[in-house]
């Protein structure tokens, strides 16, 4: 393959998951790398980093490179609905960040495990007897997206923020045509896409009015709080509560999506995750692997040089996460799954002012569902081949069919 022809922006690319053929030729032989975007639906075209090295190096440049204008490569963000975490820099960022920064504590976090563990297990149950319901105890097969997945982080998030877990179905649908919106199967027009973003703002100005009337301990009064203290605009708290909806699911669903097709396709690591040594380990080689924001996008503030390559003011730069996480000068035989890696520095949470919120909520969600899976499942594997989300930006699994193989119970 000619790397001049290599395309690692379009979305079309990732329809059957990440071409981490073609980012390693480009880490190896053009790692700071311009491209044309030949995708209708995204910018024309954007410099791509796939070393480690380099999207460090510029993830701590905040003098020439800003989040401003856009996380990823949609177009130009300057509305007021679209002022969120992701899109701003400091000092404004850091002043909204610190409105939540004490509920993501990880002294804050571990109060909730217990309760992660006892949710994580129900799911599973209530997933092994809907299957066995279904296929007359024949069989344990499960969508493990639809059934563990997608629902442990959402009602994690609706608990945070004081939303009914009947709304949850509604919400993923939202958070899937905003964040996916480049899948068919998800969104399959700019207008549907818009229409998501509209409904899901109606309901959380709903939220504003319910809590600005009875404010309780969640997330969402204390956002309303500031809002109300002259801190916060109503626009911002709107798009603050849907950044917390949408990458508050979409990311830790994904790790776990993709943590569970690998331990199936790879049974060896499964038997040692069993063993119950590896929890922190194993969960950041998921979390690694996964890669469950492909990229985030920079704006260049001014004309630099960098490394030979002259950036102008206004380009954008696509920092790699996903192939960065790949990269052998950091990683030993970075393409092999393997929970016992240490150290295992991956940037999937980001790096810098930038960095993931909820990472430690992440952390602790996925480590809560591993932990109930290996008490409940022998064994499993793929059912029938995984589906990808079609996007660039978002490393989704749709569907992950898997065949379980129950524990059994000890003999007394």
């Amino acid at each position: 393959m000619n790397v001049a022809d290599i395309d690692v922006l379009s979305n079309r690319m990732y329809a059957e998951g990440v071409p981490h053929d073609q980012l390693d030729l480009l880490r190896a032989d053009r790692p700071v790398h311009f491209q044309p975007v030949p995708d209708e639906r995204l910018m024309n075209e954007a410099w791509v980093l796939t070393r480690h090295e380099d999207v460090l190096a510029i993830s701590k440049d905040t003098e020439h490179f800003v989040n401003a204008h856009g996380l990823n490569l949609r177009g130009n963000y300057t509305d007021d609905e679209d002022r969120h975490l992701l899109n701003l820099d400091d000092p404004e960022h850091l002043r909204l960040r610190r409105m939540t920064n004490k509920g993501f504590t990880p002294r804050v976090v571990r109060r909730y495990t217990e309760h992660y563990h006892d949710m994580a297990g129900h799911l599973i149950d209530e997933a092994v007897a809907a299957a066995r319901a279904q296929h007359d105890n024949s069989a344990v097969v499960f969508d493990a997206v639809n059934e563990l997945s997608v629902p442990l982080p959402l009602l994690a998030i609706c608990e945070l923020l004081g939303t009914t877990p009947d709304d949850r179905d509604q919400l993923v649908a939202w958070s899937n045509a905003i964040i996916s919106n480049d899948d068919p199967d998800y969104s399959p027009s700019d207008e549907a896409r818009e229409q998501a973003s509209e409904e899901m703002a109606a309901y959380i100005r709903a939220m504003y009015a319910d809590r600005a009337a009875t404010p309780t301990d969640d997330m969402a009064s204390i956002l309303v709080d500031h809002v109300q203290r002259g801190e916060l605009t109503p626009e911002e708290y709107g798009g603050y509560v849907a950044l917390l909806f949408v990458a508050g699911n979409e990311t830790t669903r994904n790790n776990i999506s993709h943590g569970l097709l690998q331990l199936a396709k790879n049974p060896d690591q499964y038997e040692l995750l069993k063993t119950g040594d590896y929890w922190d380990s194993a969960v950041e080689e998921l979390i690694r692997w996964a890669a469950p924001v492909i990229y985030m996008s920079r704006t260049v503030t001014k004309d630099v040089t960098y490394k030979g390559h002259q950036f102008r003011k206004d380009d954008r730069v696509v920092l790699h996460y996903a192939a960065a996480n790949r990269d052998p000068e950091v990683f030993d035989d970075p393409h092999r799954f393997d929970i016992t890696r240490d150290p295992n520095p991956h940037l999937s949470f980001g790096f810098g002012a930038h960095f993931c919120l909820g990472a430690h909520l992440a952390r602790l969600e996925t480590r809560c569902l591993l932990e109930q899976f290996v008490a409940r499942i022998e064994s499993f594997e793929l059912a029938e081949p995984e589906s990808y989300v079609r996007s660039s930006f978002i490393s989704g699994i749709k569907r992950l069919p898997l065949a379980v193989h129950l524990r059994q119970p000890a003999m007394v």
